[in-house]
């Protein structure tokens, strides 16, 4: 599901925006039984400028703390989706499904 699509239902993607949220988004998704070789998407791109992650609402982002050598794919890389361990993932091709915002801000 796209951020479109989220906000077509009147939703909007997770926006990780600290380690602690990281944490919090990967413990949603364990409880979810999101297997760990599968992917949820969060909010985030860099598919207009490579390198610069901006938000569904065009803000940059601040954190970055994903895996140690992701994203790696340069312009084939542009979406974030975190697996079910909680590590990151950047192809925008696969589908999976989406931690919307409001299951993770309680």
């Amino acid at each position: 599901m796209t951020q479109a699509n989220c906000l077509a239902i009147g939703a909007s993607l997770a926006l990780v925006t600290s380690a602690e949220k990281h944490a919090a988004v990967k413990d949603f998704i364990q409880s979810e039984g999101i297997r760990p070789w599968d992917g949820v998407w969060v909010d985030g791109s860099d598919a207009a400028k490579e390198g610069v992650w901006r938000t569904a609402a065009g803000d940059v982002m601040s954190y970055l703390g994903w895996n140690d050598v992701e994203p790696n794919g340069g312009t084939t890389e542009n979406c974030i989706t975190l697996d079910g361990a909680g590590m990151a993932d950047f192809g925008c091709d696969t589908a999976y499904a989406s931690v919307l915002a409001s299951l993770c801000e309680h």
